[in-house]
């Protein structure tokens, strides 16, 4: 028996020496059982590769992984973004879902939610062959300019976090892996590629990273920088943030890529701990005489290979075609999704309408009432399938006769109509759209046209399709106004359903709505001139040919870089009106419904490190519905300032008519901490906090104190 075991570890020894390498990497490649074996599988590959095909793995590909063809390793493939699947020609997708932007998703304030409706999207990547999805976007909302907002999740940590967390969880449950971005401070597009965040280390912890955090404990695969400089440096060659916070700080163990062509320098690239330039590598192409075949581009090619090595995507088997059918209910979810976000700002009594007590002609406007995707722009928009526009909507519900759309509508075509569906927003293209690589106005294309809709008929009702708040001075004039952000496919039927009450608004804000933008605390950060603009080192600007790629202005602009100093610190959003004491237009956490809610019986207790908060809310309406209940907490006292209130749990809860439920939130140690900047690490100073129990960040129905 022993002569005969010794004789199989000879055969097994003398046919691994004769293995070719192609034989060899095949077996590298298959999935282990554990992250560390997956780390030694990589090693063995990344020895069997040549220093030029190292370096071109570590470049990427236009959208992916380079494959390795002497090798046999495949390609890995990448695709947009968060609300779904950007169509891509190079994929087996001829459709794709279009979902209601994330924006809206946090406005659900429902994890559960956030669960199905990546889980759906990481359906279709999975029948189309994509290994990363890249999104969820996180980028807090300080500044309700970025035209990119409609992608990230507002303005609190908290919030973005847990819906962020959800995400992640529910995308990778299916095999597809989450790509946390824009890392970090990334809370303007405007002349993207030269802004310099410059954000204090408190800030940094407490507000802009706490998302990314909760995505890397959520498990997430993979990190995309921003194109940003953080304090000084481009996110992409920035050690502190990447190697320091991310990798040693938080932990992560993914795969860390760049934006697309957002480095300049490939030798400090290479040191900050990001693994891959996308999409070809063109800085350290530029640089490959000092760092090609480094250890470091061995290390990075190791970090991409073990990443996908774990995650399975190099079996032959990962596209699962089946799933590719599960269109209606992927449709359902998008629906159910818009019906729990679309934000009820202001409701005079005229909603909900009932389509068959509608006498005369409702007069539908705007710019966005023939606009068929209802997507943000850039690498964002999904088109979706079987879209239809406000108007075709609002004709299948009240009968085309009942309609009557004017483009431009007169002073008597205001006066005379039974009511007015204004639906606005912006434009889908052109340099005012929301979209990335630029910020958009706060005043609305259609501003005019709703201050005189709004002054002329009392039964006007405005619907908004845009990613925050903008100038609203006829606020108290329309008999209702409501947030629909951009819904998708299913966005248009969601809302008319919402406006004549098959279904009951339940959504809140993610963030304020700011009365001007002269009130917020990201206030002229696009007033840039020339004498703001700093110099960028000779040894940092790319080759003439490329400066289209990294600036918005060629000709000057690529020299420079401007700061955008946060110098508000951690009171961004609510925190900083509630410090000034502004008063707002809606606050953040605030939605209407079509049903009242009463808040009684708070009870705070501790339970070993914890505190447990327990309270009633009751229906005391006669329509069933969804009422999102708020835990904020007060730091009485503390040696440093801190924020009159921070979100620190929420609960979505249905209700039917007269109906009463417990509530029951736990707070951990975190949700009353801050971070010291002089230690480097979280801290709580004991004393006494107030708990409080609201509707919304300034409807606070309850509180009471606990001592830590």
């Amino acid at each position: 028996m022993k002569n005969f075991v010794f004789l199989l570890f000879i055969a097994a020894l003398f046919s691994s020496c004769n293995q070719t390498p192609t034989e060899k990497a095949k077996e590298l490649l298959q999935k282990p059982a554990t992250f560390e074996q997956a780390g030694k599988q990589a090693e063995e590959l990344v020895k069997l590769m040549t220093p030029a095909e190292r370096f071109k793995l570590v470049g990427g590909d236009v959208m992916g992984t380079f494959p390795i063809k002497r090798l046999g390793i495949p390609a890995v493939h990448f695709t947009d973004a968060s609300a779904g699947i950007r169509k891509n020609k190079n994929y087996y997708y001829d459709k794709t879902t279009a979902f209601p932007c994330p924006q809206l998703l946090a406005a659900t304030w429902d994890t559960t939610m956030a669960y199905q409706y990546s889980r759906a999207i990481g359906e279709e990547c999975r029948a189309s062959g994509i290994h990363f999805l890249l999104g969820p976007g996180m980028n807090i909302m300080r500044n309700s300019l970025c035209g990119r907002n409609f992608e990230y999740v507002g303005e609190d940590p908290y919030l973005a976090g847990q819906i962020i967390a959800s995400y992640v969880r529910g995308l990778q449950s299916i095999g597809t892996a989450a790509t946390l971005k824009h890392f970090a401070g990334n809370e303007t597009d405007f002349r993207r590629r030269l802004s310099n965040s410059i954000i204090s280390d408190r800030a940094l912890h407490e507000i802009y990273l706490q998302p990314f955090k909760q995505g890397v404990d959520a498990g997430a695969k993979a990190v995309m920088t921003s194109y940003n400089l953080v304090n000084g440096e481009w996110a992409a060659q920035n050690k502190h943030l990447v190697t320091d916070i991310l990798k040693d700080q938080f932990g992560f163990k993914g795969l860390v890529m760049t934006d697309w062509n957002s480095v300049w320098n490939g030798e400090k690239f290479i040191q900050s701990g990001v693994d891959l330039e996308m999409p070809t590598g063109l800085a350290m192409q530029r640089d490959s005489s000092k760092i090609f075949g480094s250890k470091r581009i061995d290390q990075m090619a190791k970090e991409i290979l073990r990443t996908c090595i774990y995650a399975g995507f190099y079996d032959k088997n990962y596209r699962d075609s089946s799933l590719i059918n599960n269109w209606d209910e992927r449709a359902k979810i998008a629906y159910q999704t818009n019906l729990e976000g679309i934000v009820l700002l202001k409701n005079k009594g005229i909603l909900p309408i009932d389509p068959t007590t509608v006498k005369g002609k409702i007069l539908v406007a705007g710019n966005n009432a023939m606009r068929k995707e209802l997507a943000g722009g850039g690498s964002a928009h999904v088109h979706g399938y079987d879209n239809k526009t406000y108007l075709e909507m609002v004709k299948e519900t009240f009968g085309e006769d009942n309609v009557n759309y004017v483009e431009d509508p007169s002073t008597k075509d205001l006066r005379s109509a039974s009511k007015i569906i204004l639906f606005c927003g912006f434009p889908e293209k052109g340099k005012d759209a929301e979209s990335e690589g630029r910020d958009r106005p706060f005043v609305l294309p259609d501003n005019d046209l709703i201050t005189k809709a709004v002054s002329l008929n009392k039964n006007a009702i405005v619907c908004l399709q845009t990613g925050g708040p903008v100038q609203m001075e006829w606020e108290d004039q329309p008999a209702a106004i409501i947030q629909a952000f951009y819904g998708g496919q299913t966005g248009s039927s969601a809302l008319m359903d919402i406006l004549t009450g098959k279904a009951n608004p339940s959504g809140k804000l993610p963030y304020t709505f700011e009365k001007r933008f002269a009130d917020s605390p990201a206030a002229g950060y696009d007033q840039i001139t020339s004498e703001k603009l700093k110099r960028v080192p000779d040894d940092e600007i790319l080759p003439e040919r490329l400066a289209n790629v990294f600036t918005n202005d060629k000709d000057t602009a690529r020299f420079y870089t401007y700061d955008d100093t946060y110098s508000e610190g951690i009171f961004v959003g609510y925190r900083w009106y509630d410090k000034k004491g502004l008063d707002v237009r809606f606050p953040f956490g605030y939605g209407l419904s079509y049903t009242t809610y009463a808040y009684d019986s708070l009870n705070v207790n501790k339970k070993g490190d914890n505190v447990v908060v327990s309270f009633d809310v009751k229906n005391t309406g006669k329509r069933a519905g969804d009422e999102i209940a708020q835990v904020y907490v007060t730091d009485k006292k503390c040696s440093v300032e801190r924020p009159l209130k921070e979100l620190k749990g929420f609960k979505r809860i249905s209700l039917a008519p007269g109906e009463t439920k417990k509530v029951e939130l736990t707070l951990k140690p975190d949700a009353f901490k801050f971070w010291d900047e002089s230690t480097k690490h979280w801290k709580l100073e004991p004393g006494v906090f107030n708990i409080k129990v609201g509707a919304s960040s300034r409807d606070i129905r309850l509180n009471e104190d606990v001592t830590l």
